[in-house]
């Protein structure tokens, strides 16, 4: 019947970039935005009839999707793994807990995501397609209000080399997770002097928050390939930020940092609950960190009674994770994420 309420997403990371694989876990987003256009250019000759073409040239394929929903501590790994840094292993903490430390590659030659097979479908048919490569994602959360939750929610863009009817890899249970919530989070801030783990908690400040990440992927097409792309160039990475923040002293010196272009580093912390057998025990985590310069300022934003301000920034290399921009620690219970 083709039922909406029976779509599913599954999926597995490549060991090899553009063979396909069989999915390992159930991923709990959504497929948007997608578009699968398959160009075909009608060619416009002098025939001696009224009909406009009798004949067509196929183009490369231009095949993209968005997966996108609120994030979880247990998942996130998998989607930073193909749009952040690929092969990241576990350090294990606090006896049970592992950690993952995803931090973007500077100058290293060549592409180090990892690229997955994506299963979807409902329960009539099902798709595939390989050789899914991540150019950037958006992870942030709305404006915090009394009576809703405020999620983290992650957008996650793609681009793949194939569309295929397939048929969908059987046995596989959607997981236990736990949603990435906005009020469970915590905002440091500081000079770039002071080490991200000493920066000082700026409180009753932040209001909403959006990261923007783009990777700069670019699809490479050569003669011989056909009507689909072959290879991947890296092109330079941009990560920028919005943000909307109370209109208080601390907003104020927000200002005074947007004017005179004034670098700080920021750590944004989100924690869930206690993992089960960590000792000394500790919390599921998701730690943002960079250094950045605010781009953008306005003071006449309003959130219910509230003067709020609009700020926007974009990161910066630092020296103390490895010259990148941006770096992403994951706390969790996932083995690995293969």
């Amino acid at each position: 019947m083709g039922e909406v309420a029976l779509r599913f997403l599954q999926a597995g990371l490549e060991s090899t970039k553009g063979t396909g694989v069989a999915a390992t876990r159930v991923l709990l987003s959504r497929i948007t935005n997608a578009n699968f256009d398959r160009p075909r250019e009608f060619v416009e000759e002098d025939r001696g009839t009224l009909v406009g073409s009798q004949r067509f040239n196929d183009g490369v394929k231009d095949y993209t999707f968005t997966i996108e929903g609120p994030a979880n501590y247990e998942q996130s790994g998998w989607f930073f793994a193909t749009v952040g840094k690929g092969s990241v292993a576990a350090t294990t903490i606090n006896t049970v807990a592992k950690q993952y430390v995803y931090t973007p590659q500077t100058t290293a030659v060549g592409d180090d995501l990892q690229s997955a097979t994506v299963e979807f479908g409902d329960d009539t048919q099902e798709f595939e397609s390989e050789y899914c490569e991540g150019t950037g994602f958006t992870l942030g959360f709305d404006t915090l209000a009394v009576g809703q939750a405020t999620p983290l929610t992650m957008a996650t863009n793609y681009f793949t080399q194939s569309l295929t009817s397939n048929t969908k890899t059987a046995a596989l249970t959607p997981p236990t997770v736990t949603s990435i919530l906005a009020t469970g989070a915590n905002v440091y801030l500081g000079s770039t002097s002071t080490a991200f783990g000493s920066l000082a908690e700026l409180t009753g400040s932040l209001r909403s928050f959006s990261l923007d990440y783009q990777n700069g992927l670019g699809r490479k097409v050569f003669v011989g390939d056909g009507d689909t792309y072959s290879s991947l160039g890296r092109g330079r990475r941009v990560i920028t930020f919005t943000a909307m923040v109370e209109g208080d002293a601390a907003g104020v010196t927000r200002f005074v940092e947007w004017d005179l272009g004034t670098e700080k580093r920021m750590r944004l912390r989100f924690q869930g609950g206690i993992i089960a057998g960590s000792s000394p025990a500790t919390t599921y985590k998701l730690i943002v960190d960079g250094r950045f310069v605010l781009t953008a300022f306005n003071p006449l934003e309003a959130v219910d009674t509230n003067t709020v301000f609009s700020i926007a920034g974009r990161f910066l290399p630092d020296s103390t994770i490895s010259d990148s921009d941006i770096q992403f620690t994951l706390v969790n219970l996932e083995a690995s994420y293969t």
